[in-house]
């Protein structure tokens, strides 16, 4: 992007500037649960119960060389559907990666080209308490039979796996010099209102939900190799056969991500408060845009602390990838190694992903069905931070998001809204002029109204009241309008759907 900021012509900086956000903040679907009305709260406040998070215990080995990962999963899960069940679902996104899949649209026009290799996942010896369990495979769900789940009952399951890292530019692939593991392991589905929530992996957007878990892990690699992970690692352990075992529990996250490291990264490491910040980079990759990279990462999560509420995790971890865009997981974010291959940098990815940590990290969303909620939220904290930071570059930004978003009509006519779900969007471009663009300009005109103070004011009541927990449009529209009037709701509904009404109090 700061390639762009020296060239003089304004038409080409706003199609360069369009590209680079759709493509870096991607990350930074029709669905297929029983019900598809309503919003995300499974029961009404008055009578919410303590969320118990879901256990996972996973042992991996990792044959770096051959890339397959051999590894066994126990779950233990409390029934909080309100309800008997008689199955359970799981997410197996690298299944998604399988040989013979269709993979074209959406962004997967950048994770696939001509050198990609399909990869493989394959679940075993499921066991229900026990006892051996049926179950079956179906794309990306794992669905496992039981005889009975009765209301408030524990189950314990254990599965075996096996998988074949695919060989493309996403979240689940590898390069020279690292294994980089996004959406990996088996991870329970949300069960709301709609039932068992069960979307397949759209091509656009982030199109996962998911509810805090607590995990802990231990990954087996050979010798020369490094980890991070949304855990702090304990100290390696060498094995007899000259292997490291490493070791993480964590807990009150909503995933579990991790790269896996030759011995040609390194990393600057530093304390934000009780956390541990480690930017991961190769010796082949620009010092100084590394060094860039990590002080953004560094202020900015001192920042959002301070705004919106104190990181609680042990350790951060920002990782270069061979990923086509920066992306982000709970405790660790991947950059592309792009940002990292001259001096010239573009700190704003750090930040918007850095941001991503409360903005689906500690609260979230259905990203499928709601991604303006975390993504138009995301932008918006990131903009904050880098006005002031970078006050020149960021005001100039803020101007051409005005005019980037003026061109969303021709999307609206066709019911295309910052509200809508990830499957309505046909192009990286609408998404991004809509969800993050445009999205992001409601919160700032609404901010130029009520204030900074009241702003960060209601995102603190926010993050609080749903810190942990998944909240959905209408949970942020009754924080608002709570202390703003039903002017709030007005105006908050009106952008979510096409118009954009003033806020008048």
């Amino acid at each position: 992007m700061n390639k762009g900021e020296k060239r003089k012509r304004r038409s080409y900086w706003l199609t360069a500037f369009l590209i680079v956000l759709a493509l870096l903040f991607a990350g930074c679907k029709e669905n297929q649960s029983k019900e598809t009305a309503g919003t995300n709260k499974s029961v009404s406040k008055p009578q919410e119960s303590k969320f118990i998070p879901t256990e996972y215990e996973s042992s991996v080995n990792v044959n770096v060389e051959d890339k397959m990962l051999t590894g066994a999963l126990k779950v233990k899960a409390v029934n909080q559907t309100g309800k008997n069940q008689d199955k359970i679902y799981f997410h197996v996104y690298p299944n998604q990666f399988r040989e013979g899949v269709d993979l074209l649209g959406g962004f997967w026009r950048q994770i696939i080209d001509g050198n990609s290799e399909p990869g493989t996942m394959e679940v075993s010896d499921v066991q229900v308490n026990g006892n051996k369990g049926n179950f079956k495979i179906s794309d990306t769900i794992l669905e496992i039979q039981l005889d009975q789940w009765k209301k408030g009952e524990v189950i314990n399951l254990e599965m075996n796996f096996t998988m074949k890292v695919p060989k493309n530019n996403g979240r689940f692939a590898y390069d020279d010099n690292a294994i980089w593991l996004g959406n990996w392991l088996p991870i329970q589905a949300v069960y709301d209102k709609r039932g068992w929530v069960t979307d397949p992996y759209y091509s656009m957007g982030d199109p996962f939900y998911s509810q805090i878990g607590n995990y802990t892990v231990e990954v087996n690699v050979p010798g020369a190799y490094q980890i991070a992970s949304t855990g702090k690692e304990e100290e390696a352990t060498k094995e007899q056969d000259g292997t490291l075992s490493y070791s993480t529990t964590i807990g009150n996250v909503r995933d579990f991500a991790m790269v896996i490291m030759d011995e040609n990264y390194q990393k600057f490491s530093d304390r934000v408060g009780e956390t541990t910040v480690n930017t991961w980079y190769l010796a082949s990759d620009s010092h100084e845009a590394a060094k860039q990279n990590h002080e953004a990462g560094i202020k900015s999560l001192a920042y959002f602390s301070k705004v919106y509420g104190p990181y609680p995790y042990p350790e951060y971890d920002i990782v270069r990838t061979g990923m086509f865009t920066a992306m982000e997981f709970p405790g660790l974010i991947y950059l592309p190694k792009n940002i990292l291959e001259t001096n010239e940098t573009e700190v704003s990815s750090v930040v918007h992903e850095t941001a991503h940590q409360w903005w689906y990290g500690m609260v979230g969303n259905d990203e499928v069905k709601e991604p303006w909620l975390d993504e138009a939220l995301a932008t918006y904290a990131s903009t904050r931070f880098m006005l002031e930071e970078f006050p020149e570059r960021s005001a100039m930004n803020i101007e051409m998001r005005k005019e980037m978003t003026a061109g969303t009509e021709r999307d609206e006519k066709k019911g295309i809204f910052i509200g809508s779900p990830v499957d309505k969007f046909t192009s990286i471009g609408s998404y991004s002029q809509l969800v993050y663009q445009k999205g992001a300009l409601m919160l700032e005109n609404l901010e130029k109204e009520i204030g900074k103070e009241k702003m960060d004011k209601l995102l603190q009541t926010y993050f609080k009241e749903y810190q942990y927990k998944n909240a959905s449009s209408s949970d942020f529209i009754s924080v608002f309008r709570k202390e703003l009037g039903p002017e709030a709701k007005e105006y908050l509904e009106g952008w979510l759907t096409g118009k954009e009404p003033e806020f008048k109090q």
